[in-house]
């Protein structure tokens, strides 16, 4: 794992209340028999436990088994972030949706070093900076809604790419 994956993952959040919320980052392992491909399958998570709303998930090309990646075609339940390292994949199909709140609490909604198939619905809302700090590729042919500026909803590393088939929603 790299460095700055490491800080981001590794930064504790602070929540307005007395009380604080810490969680541990949820490493997709993909391959399991019969639903090699499902996000809504503990048993495809390093811990055991799907990624929920307070929850940080990584995609990552080295932990993945077989070169199994999590295809989205259902609604899943929000979580606070993605983080899809090099080597990394994601598809989110004609019927899946997928949401990402920031809960106010996360700088960036996907940090993308790897690819990002859009065919249905990706909705990034709540962050405090922008949605998506794209380092990799990806492609949207479908429905991608974000909450922030032009400006500020997809920043762009020089060596990224974006193809945009679809529709981008400014909320």
């Amino acid at each position: 794992m790299n460095e700055l994956l490491k800080q981001l993952t590794a930064t504790m959040e602070h929540s307005d209340s007395a009380s604080e919320r810490i969680t541990v980052p949820h490493y997709w392992r993909g391959g399991v028999r019969g639903a090699e491909n499902e996000w809504n399958e503990p048993m495809n998570w390093h811990n055991r436990r799907i990624p929920g709303w307070f929850d940080t998930a990584i995609i990552s090309g080295e932990y993945a088994q077989d070169g199994f990646f999590p295809v989205i075609h259902e609604f899943i339940n929000d979580i606070a972030q993605l983080i899809i390292e090099t080597g990394g994949k994601i598809a989110i199909e004609k019927q899946g949706k997928f949401n990402i709140d920031g809960l106010n609490k996360k700088d960036v909604g996907i940090i993308n070093m790897g690819e990002i198939y859009i065919e249905g619905e990706l909705t990034i809302l709540r962050t405090k900076n922008s949605c998506i700090k794209n380092l990799g590729y990806i492609i949207n042919s479908g429905s991608l809604a974000v909450d922030k500026s032009e400006q500020r909803a997809i920043i762009h590393a020089a060596n990224s790419k974006f193809e945009n088939f679809g529709e981008i929603l400014i909320l």
